[in-house]
């Protein structure tokens, strides 16, 4: 069997794929990796075959050329589909995002180019990333079985209901759906028609446990979430178990290659937070290091390291909602507190805290004495530790990858 991947050029995306990617080519199946030219690297530090395609990335241009323009508007838009935004604004958000994001990192050449590997290779399958459409277009053009990989609550299938029914209320001449237009152009290239697999595969790989997946449009192939945060080695430090409670601070990677401004104070926070009897880990960029100066010994500041070695360690994590770490934490069992409002970190930070297993704070409520007494709510309840272990058993419980590949091979042609 060959499979090919494809994802859009953000590394914490492509991330998710890699465990799987791995136990397909464990069961002897060959897998290659179509991405832009920026992602290869990310992709053969994984052991893995890449296939550059493409060239560039359209949304990291437009966000250097307008960002903090663009970064305030993503997070003025709805993700979590819970606020109930007029028809028009959700309408707009949909011409923004497709304009901005969707048709960007899946642009003509990326499309043409993985068409053309796909001729060359002749794949059994495609595993398309849950925003990378490319994998989708090519295989509705190839005749090719193709299925997304959703590694977060799907709130991009919550979003698009939300459009249809905003569009069902609208005038004929105002019934424009930009992302269905741009894929309809782009599956039309190849004398194709559109139809909803192009949003959402004719299966989903979903990586998220029973408790927080979100109904899904299609055949759902439940799998484990894996955490892989790229070449990794263990620090000297973390191989000591530590002698305080100690509590991760990260801000996240993705962020540092943008405009994504941190939704604390970093250096307050850990201002604050070494008044405790904790031990904190922040990572912290070489540049924004600079800025908070010295730290009392108990605070370990870390450009770096590996979330699925240093989060078993600890007894809380603060962070931003990233998918990454999120899913990373709810594999070790530890209870979260999520700042951010930005993207569906919100939705991530408010299912974690309706569930129990940590709080959620908007930016203007996470001041660094908020965030201090968050946290010490969270260590002092023993009830957020049990609500965090119950949802890692239940993520244990889900197929391993190697179950997945069983999955797929049924579904190769």
């Amino acid at each position: 069997m060959r499979v090919l991947m494809t994802s859009v050029p953000v590394a914490a995306h492509f991330n998710t794929m890699v465990p799987l990617a791995w136990a397909i080519e464990a069961a002897g199946h060959d897998v290659h990796v179509a991405v832009k030219p920026q992602l290869v690297d990310h992709v053969t530090g994984a052991g893995l075959v890449a296939v550059p395609v493409g060239s560039g990335d359209g949304h990291a241009e437009l966000l250097g050329r307008l960002g903090a323009d663009l970064v305030d508007f993503y997070a003025s838009v709805d993700f979590t589909g819970m606020r109930g935004d007029p028809p028009q604004q959700v309408l707009s958000a949909n011409d923004v995002l497709t304009g901005t994001f969707y048709a960007p990192a899946n642009d003509t050449r990326f499309i043409r180019d993985v068409a053309d590997y796909a001729d060359h290779w002749q794949p059994n399958l495609i595993i398309w990333e849950q925003f990378t459409f490319a994998g989708a277009v090519v295989g509705a053009a190839k005749g090719i079985p193709h299925g997304r990989l959703v590694w977060s609550p799907d709130l991009f299938h919550r979003m698009r209901q939300d459009v249809e029914a905003a569009l069902t209320g609208q005038p004929p001449w105002r019934r424009d759906d930009a992302l269905g237009d741009w894929l309809a152009a782009e599956i039309g290239a190849f004398g194709g028609v559109f139809d909803e697999d192009l949003l959402f595969g004719q299966w989903q790989i979903e990586l998220s446990p029973p408790e927080i997946r979100l109904p899904s449009p299609r055949e759902v192939i439940p799998g484990r979430y894996v955490p892989y945060n790229g070449p990794s080695v263990v620090p000297d430090w973390l191989r000591e178990p530590p002698d305080l409670p100690r509590v991760a601070l990260t801000m996240g990677i993705t962020a540092r290659g943008g405009d994504y401004a941190n939704p604390v104070d970093v250096r307050a926070v850990i201002a604050e937070l070494s008044e405790l009897d904790v031990e904190v880990v922040a990572t912290v960029g070489t540049g924004e290091r600079d800025g908070i100066g010295p730290v009392p010994d108990r605070v370990r500041l870390v450009d770096f390291v590996p979330m699925r070695a240093l989060l078993p360690t600890c007894d809380a994590v603060i962070h931003h909602g990233g998918a990454g770490t999120w899913a990373s934490a709810l594999v070790s069992g530890v209870p979260q507190i999520v700042v951010s409002t930005l993207w569906d970190n919100v939705f991530r930070g408010k299912q974690l805290a309706d569930l129990g297993a940590g709080l959620y704070l908007t930016p203007a409520e996470a001041g660094p004495a908020a965030v201090r007494d968050g946290l010490v709510t969270v260590l002092s309840d023993e009830s957020f530790r049990a609500a965090a272990r119950r949802l890692e058993h239940s993520v244990r419980a889900q197929p391993t990858p190697a179950d997945v590949v069983l999955r797929l091979e049924e579904m190769a042609k």
